[in-house]
């Protein structure tokens, strides 16, 4: 099928086994089939060997009992970047993810078994999880059984619900993954507005069945998934202004609902009449030190310090602790990024275990939370902390154990959730412990 015109010595340039399956990737030297997609006229050429070895699938299909024998495999369910990617993958180890083809290539992955690219899908699918595509993630994840993903989808919705609900990605969820959503105890987001996203996705429904946005057709798109609207717990300015001109109840379920806006204590056997609670974010810590024992402060000069820390996945930074005696009162300057909060503190103990490392006795300090959370994968600190109590007594002398051994660099070995590492670069100075985040949409 293919001649080559290259360089008939490359083999030699090439140390390793991964730099010559490199150098083969799309390559049409010894490629002996051809992929092509609907909607493209580009041909990606591949080996069939090379395909086999990382898939069963493929195996089977070129040396199975029945194998492939035409020299091109035309694919309509996926578009020809995607393919590449996930080829690419094959060939070198590496793909180039996105947010808008990592759905596509999972696919490729799950279709064709190829196991370490489906985690390295869902790796990046969790780093990348945000409300504007939870919807089109969760989605996914329910589609091919991926538990874990589907719970973290559906935490950051519970969490973010009002701007997932009106992001493009929730129009285009089947009613299943609707029905789903309705059901949940924990929005965050007013009935109202969820009403009004859950009747923007029944004019879509319907669009994308052809048929008429009537209220009959939007009823039907629904099914049972409407009476999981909480109409009980709008406002009755909330239900008048919104659900009459919608259409969507019958007049008999209009009375019910403005019968029980009136007093009148209504029970139903169709309507979910509980009212949901919004969930709230859980500040999190992470340590900079692995240990800790008593310190020494030279309470007679500023302390200043600096630190930088970076996440795995995005967050939100809500603050720093800052170290100093109990009981003592320090004026503190903190300065991130554009924000400066200037203010004055008292130190106290923290319980045990507080500082992030388990079992550990409390570390004395103080929060400086921000003004105002960053939305950020790193950032860096500065403060200047003084003490306006000075002791002259002799201060108590301890330890302090990073978790590298090393004065420059600091990794967080615990956090309150698994899954998330956060690196620390600081000074030697013993200011700065730890820092509050919480996980980000």
């Amino acid at each position: 099928m293919a001649s080559s015109q290259q360089d008939e010595d490359w083999q030699s340039t090439k140390a390793i086994v991964l730099e010559r399956s490199c150098h083969m990737f799309n390559n049409p030297l010894m490629s002996d089939i051809e992929f092509t997609c609907d909607g493209s006229e580009r041909k990606i050429v591949a080996h069939k060997y090379v395909l086999a070895t990382s898939s069963s699938v493929f195996y089977k299909m070129f040396y199975g009992k029945l194998p492939e024998t035409k020299p091109c495999v035309h694919l309509d369910d996926i578009n020809a970047e995607d393919l590449e990617e996930f080829i690419r993958f094959i060939y070198t180890d590496e793909c180039n993810l996105t947010t808008h083809n990592a759905m596509s290539v999972l696919y490729l992955a799950k279709k064709y078994i190829v196991s370490s690219l489906v985690q390295k899908c869902i790796k990046f699918l969790e780093a990348n999880l945000a409300a504007e595509n939870a919807f089109t993630v969760v989605q996914q994840a329910i589609r091919y059984i991926e538990e874990d993903l589907e719970k973290k989808s559906w935490d950051l919705i519970e969490l973010h619900t009002y701007e997932a609900v009106t992001s493009d990605a929730f129009t285009s969820i089947d009613q299943e993954t609707l029905a789903k959503l309705l059901k949940r105890e924990s929005l965050n987001v007013k009935e109202v507005d969820l009403f009004n996203a859950v009747l923007k996705w029944s004019e879509a429904e319907c669009s994308r069945k052809g048929t008429e946005a009537n209220t009959k057709n939007k009823r039907t798109v629904l099914g049972n998934a409407i009476y999981q609207i909480r109409f009980a717990s709008m406002t009755l300015q909330e239900f008048a202004w919104n659900t009459a001109d919608s259409d969507l109840l019958t007049a008999d379920e209009m009375i019910f609902f403005y019968q029980n806006f009136s007093g009148v204590e209504r029970v139903s056997e169709v309507w979910n009449m509980s009212e949901r609670k919004a969930k709230k974010e859980t500040f999190l810590r992470c340590s900079r030190f692995a240990g800790h024992g008593s310190f020494v402060f030279d309470e007679c000069k500023p302390l200043a310090h600096a630190i930088s820390v970076s996440f795995s996945k995005p967050v939100k930074i809500h603050g720093v602790r800052l170290l100093g005696e109990a009981g003592k009162k320090y004026d503190v300057r903190l300065e991130v990024y554009s924000q400066i909060i200037e203010n004055k503190f008292r130190s106290h103990e923290d319980s045990p275990g507080m500082s992030g490392v388990d079992d550990s006795p409390g570390m004395s300090g103080f929060d400086v939370m921000l003004n105002q959370s960053l939305s950020q994968c790193s950032c860096s600190f500065q403060s200047h902390h003084k003490c306006q109590e000075p002791s002259y007594d002799l201060p108590r002398i301890g330890w302090l154990k990073d978790c590298r051994n090393e004065w420059c660099y600091y990794k967080v070995l615990r956090c309150s959730r698994a899954k998330t590492w956060a690196n620390v670069c600081g000074t030697r100075s013993i200011s700065s412990n730890y820092f509050q985040y919480s996980y980000l949409t």
